[in-house]
Order: structure tokens, then C-alpha cells, then sequence
């Protein structure tokens, strides 16, 4: 079976307008469907585990109603707004996790290693984490299409 790597940027928002909630909606979409590339995971830690925390949503139930429903994205969202917790949805709620999760600067020593993976010099280092985390994805997703070219 082929895996995929999620490439949905945690910049992306739906209607609700919160960050990261279409990436998570992917990549446990993939995950119950064994989909999910190597080295990612879905509802647990990183900005999953911030924006559930945040929703007062927890990541078993979460990964339980997407594996038994595979819900398309706006039933998803309309399942999130269904239980989240009524002053994480707020719009000021909803401005303060979208800028701690885009404005995040990917701790040391990861953020210097993903750079020196993806070739970024030295120099440019005012890259935040999810435009490093986007970069990532996009070169894991060419390397994959690369080893199945063969």
C-alpha cells in the first residue's frame, strides 16, 4: 500500500479558521487508513496535540471518530465544533492558537538540521517553523516520487 506524506500546510484553515485543523483532519484520515509516510504522526504531540489540547478535544477520541467515520473535511469540522470546548472557539481563542502556531520558531537543534537538510544557508535564518515544516513535506514528497521513478 502506498503512504503519502500530508501535504496540507498547517497554515491552511477552513471555514472554522483555525490553523492546522486541515492538516490534522489529513493525516488522520491517512493514519486509519495505514496511508501516513513514515515519520509523521497524527493526533498526538506537536501542533495535533497543541490544537486538541486547545479544542479540549482528546486525541483517541479524535483519531477513533476519523477512523470509523472517514469523514470529508467540513464533517470534520462541524464534528470539532460539535465538542470543543465553547471558549476555544471564540474568535480571540482562535486568533491567540493561530499565532502561537504560526508565529513558532522551530527549537534548536532541529530547526539547524532541517536547514542543512534542505540546503538553507546558514544566513537564513529567520524561517519560522511551519514554512520549515512546509519545505520538509515538499522535499519528503519529491523524494518519494524519486525513489519510485526508480
Amino acid at each position: 500500500m502506498n503512504t503519502h506524506v500530508p501535504l496540507i500546510s498547517t497554515r491552511s484553515k477552513g471555514p472554522l479558521g483555525l490553523a492546522h485543523l486541515p492538516r490534522l483532519w489529513l493525516k488522520m484520515r491517512l493514519a486509519a487508513r495505514g496511508m501516513l509516510a513514515d515519520g509523521y504522526r497524527a493526533g498526538e504531540g506537536g501542533f495535533d496535540g497543541l490544537l486538541l489540547e486547545a479544542l479540549g478535544i482528546e486525541s483517541a477520541v479524535a483519531v477513533a471518530f476519523v477512523a470509523e467515520t472517514q469523514p470529508d473535511y467540513l464533517a470534520f469540522e462541524a464534528w470539532v465544533q460539535q465538542r470543543a470546548k465553547s471558549e476555544s472557539l471564540t474568535p480571540e481563542a482562535i486568533e491567540q492558537f493561530n499565532k502561537r502556531v504560526l508565529c513558532f520558531v522551530k527549537p534548536e537543534p532541529g530547526a539547524t538540521q532541517m536547514r542543512d537538510m534542505l540546503g538553507i544557508p546558514e544566513s537564513d535564518r529567520q524561517w519560522l517553523g511551519t514554512d520549515l515544516n512546509d519545505l520538509d513535506d515538499w522535499h519528503a514528497f519529491h523524494q518519494a516520487l524519486l525513489d519510485e521513478a526508480g
